[in-house]
């Protein structure tokens, strides 16, 4: 079932005290990066740049550096077969979309897999190709295949929200947006607005993306 033909309730952004995984400054690229930041943030939040571990709990660790991180393409296992629920919340600094699985299916398509990479416009609907305004100076595509869409008595495996945006001057995340749920695949796109280092991490059966943004950004 596509995003166009599935609309779930707005909801507004809930701040959580939740543990994430952050991300190593990297040296910027010389290509053109929608989601790179600016090269002057006065401190963010750095750890590992790869998927943590399953079960496994990353905090970040303040630095007072100036750091410039550009987003790389990055590629994680997922818990299961099927997302259930998604969630947003920060912590000291961090924007976080957490995405929770269930049990995974008896017989799943493939190997769940999660890749996050930069989002460039335009920013359209997967099956209807109608636009979506995403909201946010920089912009995310995180795709999820080999999904589940459905359970073994046929009812959508998905029941959170489709959609999610705050207009919290102190937060850089500014929309978070599915834009699609057919064949096997799940779609979202995240806007979000200020220096940032942005990384695809694990928490248990948890998928977080982090936005560590500079302070005071």
């Amino acid at each position: 079932m596509s995003h166009a033909t599935r609309r779930l309730p707005i909801v507004s952004l809930a701040i959580l005290g939740l543990s994430i995984a952050a991300c190593v400054p990297t040296t910027p690229s010389a290509s053109p990066s929608t989601a790179a930041p600016s090269s002057t943030p006065s401190a963010a939040a750095t750890a590992t740049a790869s998927p943590a571990a399953p079960g496994a709990t990353v905090t970040p660790s303040p630095s007072t550096a100036s750091v410039s991180c550009d987003l790389k393409p990055q590629t994680g296992q997922l818990p299961s077969d099927r997302l259930t629920g998604m969630q947003i919340s920060r912590r000291r600094g961090v924007d976080l979309v957490r995405f929770q699985f269930s049990p995974g299916s008896l017989t799943p398509a493939g190997a769940p897999v999660g890749s996050l990479e930069v989002a460039t416009p335009p920013f359209t609907e997967g099956a209807s190709g109608l636009p979506i305004e995403l909201q946010g100076d920089h912009a995310l595509q995180l795709v999820f295949r080999h999904m589940s869409l459905q359970n073994d008595a046929g009812e959508e495996t998905y029941e959170g929200a489709s959609e999610s945006r705050s207009d919290d001057p102190s937060r850089s995340l500014r929309h978070v947006v599915m834009f699609d749920e057919s064949e096997g695949q799940i779609g979202w796109y995240i806007g979000y607005d200020g220096s940032a280092c942005v990384t695809l991490g694990r928490e248990g059966a948890d998928v977080i993306v982090s936005i560590a943004f500079a302070t005071g950004s």
